[in-house]
């Protein structure tokens, strides 16, 4: 399938639908590159921000309703 074709689809993505897109890229194009990524290589675990965007609008939207809710 041409890129121009998977691009609208790619557009509608959720933030972690996208980051899990780039995480799959990224770990293809090292595997085809033979590298190891880094927590592979000396076990040191990389902090991801999957969820994070989702968590945040939550985490904004409680603010709003107790702001809204002690300030009218």
């Amino acid at each position: 399938m041409p890129l121009f074709e998977l691009l609208p689809l790619l557009k509608e993505l959720s933030h972690t639908e996208k980051l899990q897109l780039l995480h799959l890229l990224s770990s293809e194009l090292l595997k085809d590159a033979a590298l190891a990524p880094l927590e592979a290589t000396n076990g040191v675990s990389m902090p991801n921000l999957y969820d994070s965007f989702e968590a945040a609008a939550v985490l904004a939207k409680a603010l709003a309703e107790k702001q809204s809710a002690t300030h009218g």
